[in-house]
């Protein structure tokens, strides 16, 4: 059995946002072949349903790692198997800090994407991930739910400086990662796609050599690194192309489908 970990944005869905036709039915004949297949995603676990549902998880047992590692479901069953959540003065504390910089702070939970301070960012990420954008301006004195993970966003060219006083500040409590030009996500330290996939393969009994992972952003190093087979998209940055094992097509070829045809079906 194999352990099959595929990133969302870039990865499974193509420029146009959908999984292609000839990609749904690579990962579905996986599974119907034994290999145990996982959305492995920064998006909140509500975020990633509708892509679990294109890919009838419900019937073959796949599985969402979501948070980038802070919550693995079993889709089927809605059951949790794993859930890491951050410390509640700590996110407070980061909240807080964050009102002050030129950054959009977004706290997902169940089907809700809360912010101190609505703008483009948080309004796109909810209409992406099929979820209410709230704010709650007082957030970081009300804030009454766990946190898996905090995202910040700014534009390109602006969320450098304003994420290295996060980075200084909760560098040393935290996983911190950039996974896109405009995004910064924050989570319980010792997270990452890499560590839930591990953690995966443990609950399942699968070997560390038999877990093939899917990416092509920053936040897919760890689980490129800690599979058996790191696998980089066509379109992934370079630096995910230098440490993967293999580089397949893009995310607009069926990259993942190209692979899975080849090695695996």
């Amino acid at each position: 059995m194999k352990l099959i970990g595929v990133d969302v944005d870039g990865t499974l869905v193509n420029s146009k946002r959908v999984i292609t036709e000839k990609t749904r039915k690579a990962l579905i004949s996986a599974m119907k072949k034994g290999h145990k297949v996982v959305i492995v995603t920064g998006r909140p676990t509500a975020g990633a349903r509708n892509l679990a549902e294109a890919l009838e998880f419900d019937k073959y047992g796949g599985l969402i790692s979501s948070f980038n590692g802070g919550a693995i479901t079993d889709f089927a069953t809605g059951k949790v198997l794993a859930n890491h959540e951050m410390d509640h003065d700590l996110a407070v504390e980061m909240i807080k800090l964050a009102k002050d910089l030129p950054l959009e702070t977004m706290v997902p939970f169940r089907d809700t994407v809360y912010s101190p301070k609505i703008g483009p960012y948080t309004e796109g990420e909810a209409r992406t991930l099929m979820m209410k954008a709230e704010e709650v301006e007082d957030l970081d004195q009300t804030l009454d739910f766990p946190v898996n993970k905090i995202l910040f966003a700014a534009d390109p060219d602006l969320i450098d400086e304003p994420t290295s006083m996060l980075k200084e500040k909760f560098g040393d409590l935290t996983e911190q990662v950039k996974s896109a030009r405009f995004y910064y996500e924050v989570m319980p330290r010792g997270l990452s796609k890499g560590n839930s996939l591990l953690e995966i393969a443990e609950i399942f009994n699968i070997d560390q050599k038999d877990i093939i992972a899917f990416g092509d952003e920053m936040n897919d190093e760890s689980m490129i690194k800690a599979a058996g087979i790191g696998v980089a998209m066509g379109n992934a940055i370079e630096k995910i192309k230098e440490i993967a094992d293999y580089v397949t097509l893009t995310n607009d070829e069926d990259g993942i489908a190209y692979y899975l045809d080849k090695f695996i079906l």
